[in-house]
């Protein structure tokens, strides 16, 4: 979009803050009703006190280290591309876009890694009623050495990320690739979320937060770049002809 309008498109309107809102509302519901320690304990052996994923070598590996690598892989070819741009023609018109994109998908996961910094939210697996030595704490704004480190989820934040590649096909107008990325990013960051869960590594809500935050730092960097006529569900707005002479 050439001018503000983007500020009151419907795709920000949704992308940007009606689906991170209700994803930040159902972390809530899910934190403050109990079902967040209910979904953790099905994955608890109350006997061994542990939770037996956390030691499962293939899940840790693949699930959690190679897949994190993964991501990683596809960030740094985007920045290879945003960087080589000017060199190569089919991509130097798409500069801006690229460096937006490197942003967008790198922002969200630096965000939560720094918000992980400051709370005393602890993983599952450091609280009592997990086998822990932890008490449940919810401080904010306190000191590294104080911090849980756990929240919100960096890994889902990893697998959320791939979410600006969406965008970034929809800015082009590349309307059922935008689609499919975005159902891929979904199952991506729903993937990575589901192990650090089975672990004991981090409630659903700390992912749901995670993806809230992915989720609005791609649309509010990348709004600035959609076509004028995208929808909320990243297709293109009929357009109706005038009437007849």
């Amino acid at each position: 979009m050439s001018d503000r309008s983007w500020r009151w498109s419907p795709f920000l309107r949704v992308h940007g803050l009606l689906i991170p809102l209700g994803l930040i509302l159902l972390a809530n519901v899910l934190r403050f009703s109990g079902w967040d320690d209910r979904l953790t304990a099905l994955f608890f052996d109350p006997v061994a006190m542990t939770f037996p994923a956390r030691d499962w070598p293939g899940l840790e590996r693949w699930g959690h280290h190679w897949a994190k690598t993964a991501v990683v892989c596809v960030w740094v070819g985007l920045l290879g591309a945003a960087v080589l741009a000017p060199k190569l023609p089919r991509l130097a018109p798409h500069r801006k876009l690229l460096w937006l994109t490197v942003a967008a998908m790198g922002l969200g996961p630096i965000l939560v890694t720094l918000i992980k910094d400051i709370n005393t939210h602890d993983c599952p697996w450091n609280l009592k009623m997990f086998g822990g030595p932890d008490d449940y704490s919810a401080e904010w704004f306190v000191s590294r050495s104080r911090a849980g480190r756990c929240f919100p989820g960096g890994h889902a934040a990893g697998g959320f990320s791939v979410i600006a590649l969406a965008f970034a096909a929809a800015a082009l107008g590349w309307v059922g690739r935008a689609r499919g990325l975005l159902l891929l990013a979904i199952g991506v960051g729903l993937a990575f979320s589901a192990v650090r869960v089975v672990q004991g590594a981090h409630f659903v809500s700390h992912n749901l937060w995670s993806a809230a935050i992915d989720w609005a730092v791609a649309a509010w960097i990348l709004a600035p770049m959609m076509p004028a006529d995208l929808t909320a569900t990243l297709g293109r707005a009929q357009r109706t002809s005038g009437p007849h002479a």
